[in-house]
C-alpha cells in the first residue's frame, strides 16, 4: 500500500514538474533549465537532510569510492542527460507525447538489467513490458 502511494506521488510530481518546466522554459535552453532543476533539487534535499538530521550518514557515503564512481556515472546519465533530453522533448513536442514515451523507462531497463546485472527476466516482466509498449502504440494510432 505504501509503495503504491509513493509511486502515485512520484508520478504526480513528474507530471506537475514536466508541465511547469515546459511553461517556465519558454525561450530557455533545456540544459540551463536542467541546471536550475538540479539546483532546486539540491536545495530541497538539503532541507530534508537537515530536518531529519541525516547529514552525517550522507557525508559518510562519500567514503565508498566504488559506489561513488557508479553514482557519478549514474548522475551524469540520469539527472543531467536524461532530464536535459526530457526537457528538450517537452520543449519540441506535446507534453503528453513526451511523457508517454518517457514512461517506457521500465521497458528499457529490462535489457540493461540482463546485461549489466546479469539478472534473469521472468515471463511476467516481459508481459508487463509488452503491455507498456502496446499502451504507447495505442497512443499513436
Amino acid at each position: 500500500m505504501l509503495g503504491g502511494l509513493l509511486a502515485l506521488g512520484g508520478a504526480v510530481g513528474q507530471a506537475v514538474g514536466l508541465v511547469l518546466s515546459k511553461k517556465g522554459m519558454d525561450g530557455m535552453n533545456a540544459f540551463s533549465a536542467t541546471e536550475i532543476r538540479i539546483l532546486a533539487g539540491v536545495a530541497g534535499f538539503s532541507v530534508v537532510l537537515t530536518l531529519f538530521r541525516r547529514w552525517k550518514p550522507f557525508l559518510g557515503a562519500f567514503r565508498d569510492v566504488r559506489a561513488m564512481k557508479a553514482m557519478t556515472l549514474g548522475s551524469f546519465a540520469g539527472p543531467f542527460l536524461g532530464v536535459s533530453f526530457s526537457l528538450l522533448a517537452v520543449k519540441y513536442t506535446e507534453t503528453g507525447v513526451a511523457a508517454t514515451l518517457m514512461a517506457l523507462t521500465p521497458v528499457i531497463l529490462i535489457p540493461a538489467t540482463m546485461i549489466i546485472r546479469k539478472e534473469r527476466i521472468r515471463p511476467l516482466e516481459i508481459i508487463g513490458a509488452l503491455v507498456s509498449v502496446g499502451g504507447v502504440a495505442l497512443f499513436f494510432i
